[in-house]
């Protein structure tokens, strides 16, 4: 394998490779003449890359770009295993008058020769592909609510399964061998709660981890590196509570030695992502609540290590060393901001913004990062971007007119550091576009604005004290609460007071305002009287706001001139 990663991607026109570096030159590896390429994908070593077509599926060697294998068919899905010596496809499940009872849909064939090893059926194209154990021992598939298990690709005949009904997904853990683990979850009835268990291989009878929900459709598990701890992520189709357009969701997790609970987070708002960290087992990142998102970095026992903060997030990538996160805002998130922290440090490296994303994915050194806009999540504008994780700008292609980028991805494997993991490029272009200021009265103009759309949260760690900006909604119900508060004050000092105490010297200018308030007998007379004391408390606030600096509107400074004439009015009102 060669010392520098390359990055293949797939337009309607051609299928091109990129050496990673100056001049980014893209080399053809199939043309125009190769019609109809529908996807690629490489092995999860970086040995081979795959691509389908109506008709074919091929398998090219990367050490030389040749092509290892061709097969026939009109496939709709394929992936290697995870050591890259199998290649599994999956083509449409038909029945014909040739197959009335239809014939297998799901092969596996060696990558390095094209041998069929074994076919099986699998209608649906949802929860088609099979599981296999890191280390390719076990070979798992999903089956008419089993899970068959298959060892040493002896794909002939299944050595055990798990059976349970309504059994929807399931996945094996990463675990090394010879211990593996299997996590399962199963619908539940009307009326009964849905479970997730796990399961020590090969003992079914007795599950190591059991959890119920009365609130789950569907759930995702993700498990750690060692394959020792795993979250199930579960969700409804529908919230009826209205609160989520995409279902209620919740996230609970589990370990090898029967630990189990329900994760609650500190902000409340649906589960935008969670990520373990590959680099290590015992830290994951969560991006959760409504918007702004916050994040947080917590190790395998569910506490809190460090708060990133909130900003616009819905996203979370980590390079395969897991030395740096990544946290993004795509889709329905228009900005495309990313972020690059240092999950050692606890320091922001790099930003950038990168709108209309839809696919990145991390060097497999660390070192950079790509993001594209692909077809057909978007029809325009299609090209792709290199960027240092310090988010300086390194290499940009905008696709041509008619042409459409439809995959792009890094060759995974192992590579020696460069020059980029120690000193950042100079950027080709300024990376954060220069924000549009907003439109402002001319009243308002040349002064500071306290308005904030949103509470932000800064960085910190777990215990410090962080202040939340408050908005300028917030800073006025406070201050309706203060004033409200004060009126009442004044009535129930006013009520006590029987009768009017004996004339005294004329009040110096704004005493009046803090003088109780006592009844003149005649209701309309107490009414106004009320009224220019809630202004004169009004104007006194004021008055402390501009003394400590603050600057004040016009319509503010204009009620402050006014207070001469509310005192001579509350006077005559007085006599």
């Amino acid at each position: 394998m060669t010392t520098i990663p390359s990055i293949a991607g797939l337009t309607n026109r051609n299928l091109f490779r990129i050496k990673f570096g100056e001049p980014y030159e893209e080399v053809n590896v199939r043309d125009e003449t190769t019609t109809n390429i529908r996807s690629i994908v490489f092995s999860p070593k970086g040995t081979y890359l795959a691509f389908r077509t109506d008709k074919k599926a091929e398998i090219i060697k990367c050490a030389d770009w040749s092509v290892a294998v061709s097969i026939d068919g009109n496939f709709k899905e394929m992936f290697f295993s995870p050591l890259d010596n199998y290649f599994i496809v999956w083509e449409m499940y038909a029945m014909t008058k040739e197959n009335p009872q239809g014939k297998p849909n799901l092969h596996v064939f060696q990558s390095s020769n094209g041998k069929k090893i074994e076919s099986f059926v699998q209608k649906n194209q949802t929860g088609w592909e099979p599981k296999w154990s890191s280390d390719e021992k076990l070979f798992a598939i999903l089956n008419n609510n089993r899970v068959l298990i298959y060892e040493d690709v002896k794909l002939d005949h299944y050595t055990h399964h798990i059976q349970a009904e309504k059994l929807q997904s399931f996945s094996i853990s990463p675990s090394a061998a010879p211990t593996y683990y299997f996590s399962i979850f199963t619908l539940g009835k009307s009326g009964q709660p849905s479970f997730w268990r796990v399961f020590k291989y090969p003992q079914f009878d007795q599950a190591v981890v059991s959890r119920s929900s009365f609130q789950a459709d569907k759930a995702t598990f993700h498990w750690n590196r060692r394959g020792t701890n795993v979250f199930a992520l579960t969700q409804t189709d529908v919230d009826k509570t209205g609160s989520s357009y995409y279902g209620k969701q919740a996230l609970s997790y589990g370990d090898v030695k029967g630990n189990a609970g329900n994760m609650v987070f500190s902000k409340e708002g649906p589960i935008h992502a969670i990520s373990w960290n590959p680099g290590n087992w015992n830290e994951w990142v969560a991006v959760y609540g409504h918007a702004p998102a916050k994040a947080t970095l917590f190790n395998a026992k569910c506490d809190p290590l460090f708060e990133f903060g909130t900003g616009a997030w819905n996203a979370i990538y980590f390079p395969p060393e897991g030395n740096w996160v990544l946290l993004g805002g795509f889709g329905n998130i228009a900005t495309g901001h990313i972020s690059v922290w240092d999950v050692r440090g606890y320091k922001k490296v790099g930003e950038c913004t990168a709108p209309d994303t839809t696919s990145l994915q991390w060097d497999p050194r660390g070192e950079a990062f790509i993001t594209a806009t692909t077809y057909p999540r978007l029809t325009v504008g299609n090209g792709y971007k290199i960027w240092h994780y310090s988010g300086a700008l390194m290499h940009k292609r905008t696709c041509a007119e008619k042409e459409n980028l439809l995959s792009i991805s890094w060759q995974p494997g192992s590579y020696p550091k460069s020059e980029l993991s120690k000193t950042a490029p100079k950027s080709i272009e300024q990376a954060t576009a220069k924000s549009t200021a907003a439109y402002r009265p001319p009243g308002a103009r040349n002064r500071p604005s306290t308005f904030v759309l949103h509470e932000h949260e800064k960085p910190h760690k777990p215990g410090q004290s962080v202040d939340a900006t408050p908005s300028k909604q917030a800073i006025k119900q406070k201050e309706k609460r203060e004033a409200r508060k004060a009126r009442k004050a004044e009535e129930r000092a006013g009520d006590a007071s029987p009768s009017a105490p004996p004339a005294a010297a004329p009040a110096a200018p704004g005493a009046a305002a803090r003088a109780p308030f006592v009844s003149t007998g005649d209701p309309d007379k107490d009414k106004k009287i009320k009224n220019i004391n809630k202004k004169l408390s009004d104007i006194e606030k004021l008055k402390q706001q501009k003394a400590a600096g603050k600057p004040l509107e016009i319509n503010q400074l204009a009620k402050i001139d006014n207070e001469p004439a509310l005192l001579q009015e509350l006077n005559q009102l007085r006599l």
